[in-house]
């Protein structure tokens, strides 16, 4: 790529200041993957040996911004230091977000709420992750989308009304991290939890409804507009660990009151969430069923969300699009972002699809080189059950 096309990318330090001497990075951002995580190398010239040293220690803050959008601040998990016989100065900085702490410390096993009515996750979630520094949660993942391409995403899903989500019961579980209940907890609403660019908790759920921000094109003859893959395209495309079916069966409400007497059950089949290209295809084999329980469910809509999470989260490795493209930003001038939608053209194979990018990651080489890395899910692909409505 041109210089000219090449969007400024600055680092600072925990306390505001900036990382002049970075020479390479890499900041990956997979939708189901709440950790994220930012790599960079820096090689302090001698009179910023000694500021680097102190900053650039593990469990400080790294901030970056591409394209002058603030992408969030990042902790550092790990220093790796290389120092050459001619006493110059090489770090090896990886970086991941502030979830890192709660998604590998403890929650409080006596961590328990029983209320006659159902009381807002939120409530319960401050209770799991306040002890780790966070206290704001929002449910705005338009706007937090908006933010990180720098464009308006429109037809963006309305934002989750974060205290309509509730649950009765939650307890902690002896040996569980804070980060596993409270992701127990927004999988039996259909959510999950990542950082906002701003810091705050945000509670997310793919939007799939919303207009295309991009179009990727692979076509030897150059007549499709977009942005074009810089090199192969790698397409996969496998029925490992996917089902024709789920078949979820809860459990009986026995609480007062309840005029519920059978047991809950509900099935969902692949091609109800995606027809045109369901997870699991099987001409020869078209029966393969995945029979779960969850105590959880006490009615059939539950035990359906249920059904649908359990075969829409290995159904992100089922079909996917994988390729690079040049730069940051794209053509409509908005840079890549996940859980954001793009037609796709492939004329090798006849491909024109609305897909959803589920993993970005930007990479700058030495040189100065910018490249971004891209895996696409088709719509519906991945699914984590049913938002309240």
């Amino acid at each position: 790529m041109s210089a000219s096309n090449r969007v400024k990318v600055r680092m600072n330090f925990g306390n505001g200041t900036s990382i002049s001497d970075w020479i390479s990075f890499s900041l990956r951002d997979t939708y189901t993957d709440p950790l994220q995580e930012m790599t960079f190398q820096a090689a302090p010239t001698p009179p910023n040996r000694e500021d680097y040293a102190e900053q650039l220690k593990k469990g400080r803050l790294v901030t970056i911004y591409v394209d002058e959008v603030n992408h969030g601040g990042f902790l550092i998990t790990r220093v790796r230091t290389t120092i050459s016989k001619g006493g110059g100065f090489v770090y090896d900085i990886t970086c991941k977000t502030p979830l890192v702490t709660p998604y590998e410390g403890s929650v409080n096993p006596e961590l328990q709420i029983s209320t006659q009515t159902d009381t807002p996750i939120t409530s319960i979630v401050d209770k799991a992750l306040a002890p780790y520094g966070f206290t704001s949660i929002i449910g705005d993942e338009a706007s937090n989308v908006s933010i990180l391409t720098g464009r308006p995403i429109k037809g963006g899903r309305a934002k989750i009304v974060v205290d309509a989500l509730k649950q009765a019961e939650a307890k902690a579980q002896e040996g569980e991290t804070a980060y596993q209940f409270v992701s127990r907890l927004l999988s039996r609403v259909g959510a999950c939890l990542r950082m906002a660019s701003t810091g705050e908790l945000l509670i997310t759920n793919p939007d799939y409804e919303q207009q295309s921000s991009y179009a990727l094109v692979q076509d030897p003859t150059q007549r499709v507009a977009g942005d074009y893959f810089a090199g192969d395209v790698v397409i996969e495309d496998t029925n490992d660990g996917q089902f024709s079916e789920c078949r979820c069966r809860g459990q009986r409400d026995e609480q007062a009151g309840s005029t519920q007497t059978a047991r809950p059950d509900a099935t969902v089949k692949s091609t109800d969430l995606n027809a045109q290209r369901p997870a699991y295809s099987g001409e020869q084999a078209g029966y393969k069923p995945k029979i779960i329980r969850d105590k959880n469910s006490r009615d059939f809509n539950r035990c359906k969300s249920v059904a649908k999470m359990a075969l829409g989260l290995p159904a992100k490795d089922a079909f996917t699009i994988s390729g690079e493209v040049d730069g940051f930003k794209a053509t409509t001038g908005a840079l890549w972002q996940v859980n954001t939608t793009v037609d796709v053209y492939i004329a090798a194979i006849g491909l024109s699809e609305k897909m959803w990018i589920q993993e970005r990651t930007f990479t700058q080489d030495k040189g100065g080189g910018q490249k971004t890395k891209l895996k696409l899910l088709p719509l519906n692909a991945l699914l984590l059950g049913d938002l309240p409505k």
